[in-house]
Order: structure tokens, then C-alpha cells, then sequence
């Protein structure tokens, strides 16, 4: 690992050590790599890091992880997928501080399998979740229905949380003192879910378009999860991308 990799979060760092010994054939293709326990042994890191390591590992197409098999390695190198990570949270919270969240319903719950595929976290942990609308501030226009899972290490913020100005993440941020290192963001169309569906501000169409936000601290433990179903008449996603500098 060279020196300046020991700026990246801990977990970056984990997953790029990881990765270089399975480009190296230490961990072989069809083989399966230590587990969890035995990498926060190594590693000296929390079970949270190593997990994160893993799931970008994932994400890339290295390995595979199989509930109660280990992470299985998939591929020596990674597929030709293309990867769109953002680079800051400054237009997020700006988008935040421009509408407002109505918030519908506070309350901790045990999730259920689908909302902890979107966490990633497991089946059953208790989370505090926050359900409303994002709407703009001038017209009250629906943007988006939102719901927002917290991490219960901070639910002593509630009282909070209904007239927060500004992304819940930064509230966060702010009175538990513990920032954000990486926001990952992941876009796809999905069915609007039964529980939008029901609502007598549902939208039109069978189809939204889904952002599931995941703020990340510094230890790659996930903080918050945000996710947002557009409707398809109401929202675009506009990215603008730069070509870097050339060399000489």
C-alpha cells in the first residue's frame, strides 16, 4: 500500500489490500476469503470496515457474498463496469436546504429483508426510520416520498429531527460530532411500493425513479440511508462530467 493510501478511510484501505492479493492469486478464484472475524483479527478494525471493504469488493465484481457461505471470489479482475461515485456533498445539502422534508412518522423498527439489502445491514437490527415527503419550499410541490433510516446510535436526536433545516446527515454531523466521509448514491426504476401506493398523494404510474443515498463515517460504517422515489413526471438527474486534466 503506498503512502498516500494512508489518507483514504480505513476501510478503502482494507478493500485495496484485499483486492491486490486477489489480482495476486493469494485469494484464488473459487476460493473463499478469510472470514469477517479472522479480517477484523488481521486488520485490527471493526466488524463495520471490514463488512464495507467487502461490500465495495462486491459492487466492483471480485467476490460474491453468500448469506452463511463466506465471500466466495468471483474474478481475478473486475468486470468492465462503470462505477459513478460522487465526489462532494456540497449540491446535496444545498438541494436540501432549497426544499423541505414533511415529516410524516418517526419510529424505531426492525427491518425487513428488502430495507436491509438497501442499509446493508442484517435482517431484524433495529433502526430509526423517517417517513414524509420532500417538497419545495416555494410551491409545496411533492418532489419525492422519502424515507430515511438511521443508525440507532443516533436516535437520541429525534426531538430534532422534525424542524431540522438542512439534510438530517448534517444535523448528525453537527450535535453527534461525527462527520460524513463518503456519500455513495445508487439510481435504478423500481415499482412504486405498496405502502406509496396507498398514500392519497400517490403518484401516477406503476414505475418511479429510486435514489438510495448511504452516508458512510469514517470507519466505512453506515450513518444514514436515505431513499427517495421519484415519480417519473417530476424529477431529472443531471450530471455533469469534466474531462480530467492531460498530462504535459
Amino acid at each position: 500500500m503506498n503512502e498516500s493510501a494512508e489518507t483514504l478511510p480505513r476501510y478503502m484501505q482494507v478493500m485495496q489490500i484485499l483486492r491486490e492479493r486477489i489480482a495476486s492469486g493469494v485469494y484464488g478464484v473459487d476460493t473463499l476469503i478469510p472470514t469477517e472475524a479472522e479480517l477484523c483479527e488481521e486488520f485490527s478494525v471493526s466488524r463495520y470496515t471490514i463488512r464495507e471493504a467487502l461490500r465495495r469488493l462486491a459492487e466492483a465484481g471480485y467476490v460474491a457474498r453468500r448469506q452463511g457461505s463466506g465471500t466466495l471470489v468471483i474474478a481475478q479482475e473486475p468486470p468492465g463496469n462503470f462505477t459513478h461515485s460522487m465526489r462532494s456533498l456540497t449540491e446535496l445539502f444545498q438541494y436540501a436546504v432549497d426544499t423541505r422534508f414533511a415529516i410524516d412518522e418517526i419510529t424505531p423498527v426492525a427491518v425487513d429483508e428488502a430495507a436491509a439489502a438497501l442499509i446493508g445491514c442484517a435482517p431484524g437490527e433495529t433502526w430509526l426510520r423517517v417517513q414524509g415527503l420532500r417538497m419545495t419550499r416555494a410551491q409545496d410541490a411533492i418532489i419525492c416520498h422519502t424515507t430515511v433510516w438511521i443508525d440507532m446510535r443516533f436516535a437520541w436526536l429525534e426531538p430534532e429531527m422534525r424542524d431540522c433545516v438542512g439534510p438530517l446527515y448534517a444535523l448528525i454531523e453537527r450535535r453527534a460530532d461525527t462527520p460524513v466521509a463518503e456519500a455513495i448514491q445508487t439510481t435504478n426504476a423500481v415499482p412504486i411500493p405498496t405502502e406509496i401506493r396507498a398514500r392519497p398523494d400517490a403518484p401516477e404510474g406503476a414505475y418511479a425513479l429510486r435514489l438510495v443515498r448511504r452516508y458512510l463515517d469514517r470507519d466505512g460504517a453506515t450513518m444514514v440511508v436515505s431513499i427517495n422515489h421519484h415519480p417519473a413526471d417530476r424529477f431529472s438527474y443531471t450530471m455533469r462530467i469534466r474531462r480530467d486534466a492531460l498530462d504535459g
